[in-house]
């Protein structure tokens, strides 16, 4: 049978002689049988060329007879089936004898083969075994601060770090400045250890192979991850800057009463705060570290030259009064008002003068306008123990910028008269602005007494009835002398005095000091802030102890700021014998007063005087006292504000009849100091032996025949001396004026006032002044 191949064609007839014919021998399609030299053969060694030798043909069958029995003849060989012949690549023969070595396996390399292994897999088992233990943890040798966090897992980490760097992330950083030294509480500035931040910058996760072998071998020391809150820490540099720079000062023009005072520029310093900001991180955890703030030079823009241009101008604006005409009245401003409200402003490298109008001409307004065709401003009145509300109306009121303009322009011409621009218009403050001020209740209340002195009790209702009804705005500050303006007849003040007040010199009305005492302590029971007060040398026995204030125009002054974002409502009220003054506004504190507190008393002995001019005095100690204003909100202390007053001691002087006796004649000088202001003369004559003494409070002169000369001058209270020499005789009375100070004592010359008991020959014990209050 036919071999079944891929071939379609019929299968060959076995009776069919021509199918019975052997096929042609194949050849191969690629390997070419080649005939190699005599004795060379193509098998390999040991290779029967018997196992390749083809198969010996078959002997043809025997011949048999034909004939009716004759056997069929014999079949056809068996044939193959024909398949088509499939193209086989095959590598061409290698003529010669194969190279059989190659078929051996490997003599040679096979040790170093192996060992490379080994030490791969040595290598591989010494990283991944330790890898395996680092993973997920702190590598070992790892460090933050100093502090040990090698092994350890993240939550044990944090809390490792949290208890062993406690104290040392809340130490406080030092800030220097040349010589002063500042402490910065981290909390204060923003500034915290990043525990969470600093763990995540050690662990690595799956250590790799470098990582594993730093932390075998050596140790890692972390930098510490610092949170900043920007906003606090850039509060907190602006607070240093504040305490440690020295801006530059701009030149400018001042007033020492009506002396126009030089001010000179001088360079500055000024922190850098961005670069301190960074310095103050840099230091924190740190305690080696001490922060040098940085500073910048700041320059002035204003030059010398410029501030004797401006000096020059300024004498001449206060050189003589201004006045001020309207179609109603004219007002006169003496130099010392001038000098209070003006003002020198840089502008660029010129000094520019500004004059506040505003201020200077309300004390006066009602003399420029018509009362009945002025505008009126809203207020408050109080009905029933409540405000309530006055509106407000249109109607003139001064052009005060106008009038800010002319005067600049007029005092720097040299005239001395200026026109007031009147205009109509709203008023300054409206219904709506003034209910919006949430006045509301009494939040300070103060009474004083008085019993003596008409005069002085017709001032105290002139002042109360200026001060009744006052408006003082959120963040405005309040002056008691532009409240009043000056004191003179026109205001409705009488007995009008000098004054010479902590060595200003002025002038003023009885009672004036008064007024200015009980208004403080009103503010001082509301919360707010008094910024500027001047202490009497002696204390009124009806005024309190440690919280006087004394006054005089233009000054001394007292002054006080609304700092609460309401207004305050001040009413004053005045009767014959008291001073009211309460301020409604919205309370914000608890108020308590602590004190006062006195230091120990000193006591003068008595002095004897004698001749008319004695004022006897009944005499007091001198002491300290100190006041503590506590404010709480909540509960807790918001502030505390602390008043020290230190009281002058005063003798007691007693007044006798003066005696003249013995003879002859002589001359002596005599010297001696005092305080307050004041002049006598006299003249005596006598005959005998005599030795004088003067003793006084102010100025005081005196000249007599046969006493000798004596002199004395003073300013403010103080003690006299004075010594003298000589023999003769003479006696002599000295007529002394007497200086009232409003709200204080008179300055007296006591002729003749000696310590009781203290004879002389040639020097007198020194003597304090003597001061009684009026």
């Amino acid at each position: 049978m036919r071999n079944a191949g891929a071939s379609g064609d019929p299968p060959t007839d076995p009776a069919d002689p021509s199918g019975a014919a052997s096929p042609p021998p194949r050849v191969h399609p690629v390997r070419r049988v080649t005939s190699l030299p005599r004795g060379v053969s193509a098998l390999p060694k040991g290779v029967s060329a018997d196992l390749f030798a083809e198969p010996p043909a078959p002997a043809p069958p025997a011949s048999r007879p034909s004939g009716a029995g004759a056997a069929p003849p014999p079949a056809p060989p068996i044939e193959p089936w024909p398949v088509p012949d499939r193209t086989v690549r095959e590598e061409p023969v290698v003529v010669g004898t194969p190279d059989l070595d190659l078929l051996d396996p490997p003599k040679k390399g096979g040790f170093l083969r192996r060992t490379l292994i080994g030490l791969v897999a040595l290598l591989v088992v010494l990283y991944v075994v330790p890898a395996l233990t680092m993973a997920g943890k702190v590598l070992p040798g790892t460090s933050v601060l100093g502090v040990d966090i090698g092994g350890q897992s993240r939550a044990e980490a944090a809390a490792t770090l949290n208890e062993r760097l406690y104290a040392q992330t809340r130490t406080p950083v030092i800030v220097r400045q040349g010589t002063r030294r500042l402490t910065v509480s981290p909390r204060d500035a923003g500034l915290s250890l990043d525990v969470d931040e600093t763990i995540g910058r050690a662990v690595t996760g799956f250590p790799s192979p470098w990582a594993v072998w730093a932390a075998l071998t050596g140790s890692r020391e972390v930098e510490p991850a610092v949170s900043v809150d920007r906003r606090r820490l850039d509060d907190l540099v602006a607070d240093i800057a504040e305490r440690l720079e020295n801006p530059a000062r701009e030149g400018g023009v001042s007033f020492d009463g009506v002396t126009p005072v030089p001010v000179y520029p001088r360079v500055g310093r000024l922190v850098d705060r961005k670069l301190t900001a960074e310095q103050i991180v840099k230091g924190y955890l740190d305690p080696e570290i001490v922060v040098v703030a940085p500073t910048l030079r700041d320059l002035p823009h204003i030059t010398r030259a410029e501030v004797h241009r401006a000096l020059r101008w300024a004498g001449r604006a206060v050189s003589a009064p201004l006045t001020l005409t309207s179609g109603t009245g004219s007002v006169s401003l003496p130099p010392a008002v001038l000098a209070r409200h003006l003002t020198f402003t840089p502008d660029g490298a010129v000094l520019r003068p500004r004059f506040d109008a505003v201020a200077a001409v309300a004390p006066v307004t009602p003399r420029l306008l018509d009362p009945g065709r002025a505008s009126r401003d809203a207020s408050f009145t109080i009905r029933g123990g409540r405000p309530a509300l006055v509106g407000g109306r249109p109607g003139e009121r001064v052009d005060t910028d106008r009038l800010a303009a002319d005067v600049v322009t007029a005092l720097g011409a040299g005239d001395r008269t200026v026109a007031v621009r009147v205009v109509d218009g709203p008023p300054r403050s409206g219904d709506d602005d003034v209910l919006r001020m949430g006045i509301k209740e009494e939040v300070g209340r103060f009474t004083t007494s008085y019993a003596c002195c008409p005069q002085r009790a017709g001032n105290i209702r002139a002042a109360a009835a200026l001060l009744d009804g006052r408006l003082v705005r959120p963040g405005e500050t309040f002056s008691f002398n532009e409240a009043l303006g000056r004191r003179d007849v026109d205001a409705g003040f009488d007995g009008i005095v000098p004054t010479v007040i902590d060595g200003r010199a002025g002038t003023d009305a009885p009672g004036m000091s008064q007024v200015a005492t009980t208004l403080m302590n009103a503010v001082i029971r509301a919360g707010f802030q008094v910024t500027e007060h001047t202490p009497p040398e002696v204390h009124a026995p009806q005024l309190p102890v440690g919280t006087e204030a004394a006054v005089s125009f233009p000054d001394p002054d007292l002054r006080w700021k609304n700092d609460s974002p309401y207004g305050v409502f001040v009413q004053a009220s005045a009767t014959g014998t008291s001073l009211a003054i309460a301020l409604w506004s919205t309370r914000r504190y608890a108020v308590d007063l602590q004190g006062p507190v006195s230091g120990a008393r000193v006591k003068l002995p008595t002095m004897t005087g004698h001749g008319p001019g004695c004022v006897e005095a009944p005499g007091q100690p001198g002491f300290t006292a100190t006041v503590t204003r506590v404010l709480r909100q909540g509960g807790e202390v918001v502030s505390r504000q602390t008043f020290r007053t230190s009281y002058q001691a005063q003798a007691k002087v007693v007044c006798r009849a003066a005696k003249a006796r013995g003879g002859g004649s002589g001359s002596g000088p005599g010297q001696g100091q005092g305080q307050g202001q004041g002049q006598g003369q006299g003249q005596g004559q006598g005959q005998g032996q005599g030795q004088g003494q003067g003793q006084g409070q102010g100025q005081a002169q005196g000249q007599g025949q046969g006493q000798g000369q004596g002199q004395g001058q003073g300013q403010g209270q103080g003690q006299g001396q004075g010594h003298g020499s000589g023999r003769g005789s003479g006696g002599g009375n000295h007529q002394n004026a007497v200086v009232a100070v409003p709200g204080r004592a008179p300055s007296v010359a006591v002729a003749g006032a000696h310590p009781q008991g203290a004879a002389g020959r040639d020097g007198h014990r020194a003597q304090p002044a003597v001061l009684a209050f009026v």
